[in-house]
């Protein structure tokens, strides 16, 4: 590269430090708060998430007592919401009763049945219209289940139902093998009541915030590589990153082509003799062949024994022995600096 291509080149390079700082500071502030925005995206969801799961998971309690009157244990739950599809589905809203049997009748065959049924006034007769059907089975309407074995004083015995959303009223009682009450006055027992109205709502909101939380944290990952990635790079100037790039590309370019051939010969000693009998000829002083290439040389490299390499323009290497003389081979210089002979 000559004198005047060079001073085109750094003509053309117009470095402008305030400027490529600026831009530099502008970017790296931009990244850093998309990151922290990011992170607070995470927690957030998951903040979210964790409120709507424990929102799911939180049960709403009821309890009744055993009623002498009407020698159960009845209750007005009200309206159980969930998702109105009808049928026995994933959708049911579950309800759980545990009932403390603290006295039970002494008659024989006693049972413990549990009733849920589907009605807006628990006032009414419920014992003659809606039990019956729900011993017979309702659809999905009216429920009830039984012990199988008579209840012991002291035992807890647990129902589960899964009802659709509608209004419900509970009965417990001790029964016979046909549903019919046996409880009297000495009877006594004590009903709590569990109902996870909330789990389809609150769990499929969180499930949603829990993948959006995940996302947000893919997104907080690729915004701290790259802020990492500006950082390691803040101590770099701008000359250096122009003067690295030059390089690379000089690098990546490679010899300017195919090596020269090698010089013939070293340069000749003495005066050249003529014919016998005739005057000694005028010695011509040749030229070294080394002064031939000196234009092209840029690099001498010196090895143990006197032996050094020249380097030309286009990247190779000659190899100059200690008597002055050149090899016929073309050198080549590996990354470790060692220097191998071309081949084609």
């Amino acid at each position: 590269m000559t004198d005047d291509e060079k001073m085109e080149l750094t003509a053309d390079i117009v470095v402008d430090d305030d400027m490529d700082e600026q831009l530099e500071d502008m970017s790296l502030e931009g990244r850093k708060g998309a990151l922290k925005q990011a992170r607070w995206n995470v927690f957030l969801y998951l903040g979210v998430a964790a409120i709507l799961f424990g929102f799911a998971l939180f049960p709403m309690p009821f309890g009744a007592d055993y009623d002498d009157f009407t020698n159960s244990a009845e209750k007005d739950v009200g309206y159980i919401w969930g998702l109105p599809i009808p049928g026995d589905d994933f959708t049911d809203v579950p309800v759980t009763l545990s009932v403390d049997v603290i006295n039970p009748p002494t008659k024989s065959g006693v049972l413990l049945g549990a009733y849920l049924i589907q009605a807006d006034d628990c006032q009414s007769n419920l014992g003659a219209e809606y039990t019956p059907l729900a011993r017979n089975g309702s659809g999905h309407i009216h429920h009830y289940q039984v012990t199988e074995d008579t209840p012991i004083a002291g035992m807890t015995y647990d129902f589960e139902f899964d009802v659709d959303p509608a209004a419900y009223c509970m009965i417990v009682q001790y029964v016979d093998s046909d549903g019919n009450n046996l409880g009297d006055e000495t009877s006594d027992m004590k009903v709590n009541g569990k109902m996870w109205p909330n789990q389809i709502f609150a769990g499929v909101l969180g499930l949603c915030c829990l993948f959006l939380s995940i996302f947000a944290f893919i997104g907080a990952q690729k915004h701290g590589e790259t802020v990492r990635s500006m950082l390691e790079g803040a101590n770099e100037t701008t000359e250096s990153k122009v003067l690295s790039e030059i390089s690379k590309d000089k690098i990546a370019a490679g010899p300017a082509g195919a090596p020269p051939s090698g010089p013939t010969g070293g340069p000749t000693s003495g005066p050249t003799s003529g014919p016998p009998g005739a005057p000694p000829a005028e010695v011509e002083q040749s030229q070294p062949v080394a002064e031939e290439v000196t234009e092209e040389v840029t690099e001498e490299v010196t090895e143990a024994g006197g032996e050094r390499f020249e380097e030309t323009d286009n990247g190779y290497y000659f190899k100059i022995h200690g008597d002055g003389t050149y090899d016929q081979s073309v050198y080549v210089k590996s990354e470790d600096g060692s220097f191998s002979a071309y081949e084609e």
